[in-house]
């Protein structure tokens, strides 16, 4: 295996600057997510690490070998690198073994190192009862499968994987997310996985690499990413988060309208700066204009706009007098209707205050 190490890496094509200096340290075995919007500069990424695109400027090492820089390049057959495309592009006249095979064979090895080999990577997609099935009598999921399996048959030192899940049903994303991280798990393999979805990069990431516009926003574990997001993109991507703007009243509070609230402060603003407020809507709690205590600390008034009833919770949206608008999500036998004054509680310690923008 190997680690993997992205120095000032970017890309241009023209006019357009599609990955702007990124820097990212991933240690071997581990897998990263890279993580944001289309147009963000994931698939630039992995393009580069694939070897199919040339840095404008900055390097890429796998282990104590250069692989790509604006100087030079290592061709993609040569970096012992394994790529699963986004469409599986599994052979349909061959069968799911001989897909498997297909790149052993190549590399003229013996008959019992390709048998072996192959089985090996069966055994660890758990397809070996589907060895002699062509791709046609396969479904997504399975064929998937068969992708990751004949990529993982060569041995990698590292794994690339282009958003796999993206043509799969909501079920079928839901399974083979959990498959990917324990294959992970069982080889050890270093992995970069681009995807949109931050469910599969919560799920399968060791790291996680938010990027927008082709800059980075975040590089944590996703523990960090989701309860402490670097700030309001990266909060307003990952999860469901309530970002209401305001200006900053000193460390650790912020002015919304004509009320203070406080939390933990990480926006660097100077007094009246602009920062915004980040709060999950499951941490808020709502009081009824009538039930309301005089003197709740870090609440604000706000009038109910929707009530949506979902089984477990309702979802509620409010309006503050701001302007802005929260969700907030209520146990079901809450019944706020819309037009009512209401005050939402929010707990200082759910609270942050982030950098705007």
């Amino acid at each position: 295996m190997s680690d993997i190490r992205i120095k000032g890496l970017s890309k241009s094509f023209g006019n357009y600057q599609a990955l702007r200096d990124l820097n990212l340290d991933l240690a071997s075995g581990h897998l990263l997510a890279l993580l944001g919007p289309s147009g963000c500069g994931k698939s630039t990424t992995l393009q580069m690490l694939a070897g199919f695109e040339i840095p404008t400027s900055g390097e890429i090492w796998a282990g104590e070998r250069l692989i790509s820089s604006a100087a030079s390049i290592v061709p993609p057959e040569k970096r012992g690198i394994s790529l699963v495309f986004q469409n599986y592009a599994v052979w349909p006249h061959m069968t799911v073994a001989e897909n498997i095979a297909f790149g052993l064979k190549i590399r003229r090895l013996s008959r019992s190192e390709v048998d072996a080999g192959t089985r090996a990577a069966l055994d660890a997609v758990r397809l070996g009862q589907l060895a002699d099935r062509y791709p046609s009598e396969l479904s997504g999921g399975q064929q998937q499968r068969v992708a990751l399996a004949r990529a993982l048959a060569v041995q990698p030192g590292i794994l690339l994987l282009d958003e796999p899940l993206s043509n799969l049903d909501a079920a079928l994303r839901d399974e083979m997310r959990f498959e990917i991280r324990r294959v992970h798990d069982e080889l050890g393999i270093t992995t970069v996985y681009v995807t949109h979805d931050q469910s599969e990069a919560l799920v399968t990431a060791d790291r996680i690499a938010v990027m927008k516009l082709g800059a980075l926003q975040q590089f944590a574990a996703p523990e960090e990413v989701f309860e402490r997001p670097a700030n309001e993109f990266v909060a307003s991507f990952i999860g469901t988060n309530n970002t209401v703007p305001g200006a900053s009243a000193g460390r650790g509070a912020l002015r919304i309208g004509e009320r203070v609230v406080t939390g933990l402060d990480r926006s660097g603003a100077a007094e009246g700066g602009e920062a915004v407020l980040i709060i999950r809507p499951g941490k808020v709690r709502l009081h009824e204009g009538e039930t309301a205590p005089a003197d709740l600390a870090n609440s604000l008034p706000a009038r109910v706009v929707r009530s949506a009833y979902l089984g477990e919770s309702r979802d509620i949206l409010v309006e503050l007098a701001t302007g802005a608008t929260m969700r907030v999500l209520v146990p079901p036998e809450q019944r706020p209707a819309p037009g009512n004054r209401v005050v939402l509680e929010l707990p200082a310690e759910n609270c942050q205050i982030l950098p705007r923008g």
